[in-house]
């Protein structure tokens, strides 16, 4: 459990986030990958996660502390899946009550790190994981947890440094997202590639968040079509995945991705399927549901801003600088984001909202802060090198 969750958190606290009508290159439109191992029913997956949720939050209600403790990354589990926020509410508040608790134990608080870094909280998060690590938390998990944060804000040579051994096809995939991070694609490709032939689980959720982290990393290499395989690949294992359907849906036809929204849009609430539906049916011409779906995320947009700003922020610029109609909003929202988390997808979201705001200072700024990273750029170098000629 502790290693899926914090193989989730690599997801989480990097940005999940669509590109919304990305553009197909020829090279790899032909590709195939190598055979998916099977998996069970993804209904019967989600079915017994949400009977063991239902469970743990039940017995927890009875006092049984070891499920008290064990709910908040079972919910955070679901929520990174099923793009249902709601989960991230109950992980947050529940984490936070086990730590009143029991302030002195260290799964409780390394559960806690888990949250907050899940909510973009990195600072809090990193506190977190000092102290859990002071109580006896396991050396390897910490530092797992504590390399995805330094990832996430922009410190991928120190991220490198600590991560820990990987003998499961889940770490591997971790490892190879890690490897992408910092411009060694091929080595991370050699990962990925024996995770999915080490594979010997049956859940159809781990394998699509490995099919999900392939597709990503092919993505920051500008290989869309490429990415568009594995993401396909991880719904037909997974149909329900939030975030893999937000995602493909940027690079099918229009029918389909409403098609694939529409199976997601049964449990998720989360702003970004309805953005991604939003732009699915402008691409139809559909445009008076087009602006009621726009709507619609808006207002779900807004709700998580409220609640949860830092988790949001990056997700809501990419937003209002699309469909959302708002550049000052996205300009504003992406330089929040990028002070907390520069990772590469963040800078250049803020590096094109300045751009459309002709706001010339900002524009330098996120390419100063590009360069500042230990992050190599991949698919948005040319961009930051365009942009970087108009700067002193």
């Amino acid at each position: 459990m502790k290693r899926t969750t914090s193989a989730l958190l690599l997801c989480a606290a990097l940005g999940c986030k669509h590109g919304g009508g990305a553009v197909l290159s020829e090279a790899g439109a032909s590709f195939k990958p190598s055979p998916r191992p099977a998996t069970q029913s993804s209904q019967i997956s989600i079915h017994n996660l949400d009977a063991t949720i239902d469970d743990e939050r039940e017995r927890a209600t009875r006092g049984e502390a070891v499920f008290r403790r064990m709910l908040p990354d079972r919910l955070l589990e679901r929520a990174s899946y099923l793009g249902t926020t709601a989960d991230f509410d109950e992980a947050d508040t529940s984490s936070a009550k086990n730590l009143e608790l029991e302030p002195t134990d260290a799964g409780v608080i390394q559960t806690r790190a888990h949250v907050l870094s899940a909510l973009h909280r990195f600072g809090d998060a990193l506190a977190m994981l000092d102290d859990a690590a002071k109580h006896g938390a396991a050396g390897d998990e910490v530092a797992r947890s504590r390399a995805t944060i330094l990832l996430a804000t922009g410190r991928c040579a120190e991220a490198a440094k600590i991560w820990p051994a990987m003998p499961y096809a889940l770490d591997m995939a971790a490892r190879g997202a890690m490897e992408q991070r910092l411009g060694h694609a091929e080595l991370a490709e050699t990962l990925f590639e024996r995770g999915r032939v080490e594979f010997r689980d049956v859940s159809p959720m781990t394998f699509g968040w490995m099919d999900f982290e392939r597709a990503r990393a092919f993505e920051r290499e500008g290989q869309n079509a490429k990415a568009r395989v594995y993401l396909e690949d991880a719904l037909e294992a997974f149909p329900e995945y939030a975030h893999a359907a937000v995602h493909a849906a940027a690079y099918v036809p229009p029918e389909r991705a409403i098609a694939m929204l529409e199976i997601v849009e049964k449990r998720a609430d989360d702003p970004d399927v309805f953005a991604a539906h939003a732009d699915a049916l402008r691409r139809m011409r559909r445009d008076p549901e087009a602006h009621a779906m726009t709507d619609r995320a808006r207002t779900r947009m807004e709700d998580e801003l409220k609640k949860h700003p830092e988790a949001f922020a990056d997700h809501a610029a990419r937003f209002f600088l699309g469909g959302g109609g708002d550049v000052k909003r996205a300009l504003d929202l992406a330089k929040a984001a990028a002070g907390r988390a520069p990772s590469e997808e963040v800078l250049e979201v803020w590096l094109l909202a300045a751009r459309a705001a002709n706001e010339s200072a900002e524009t330098c700024a996120a390419v100063k802060a590009a360069d500042a990273t230990t992050c190599p750029l991949r698919a948005s170098r040319a961009t930051f090198d365009e942009a970087r000629k108009s700067c002193k």
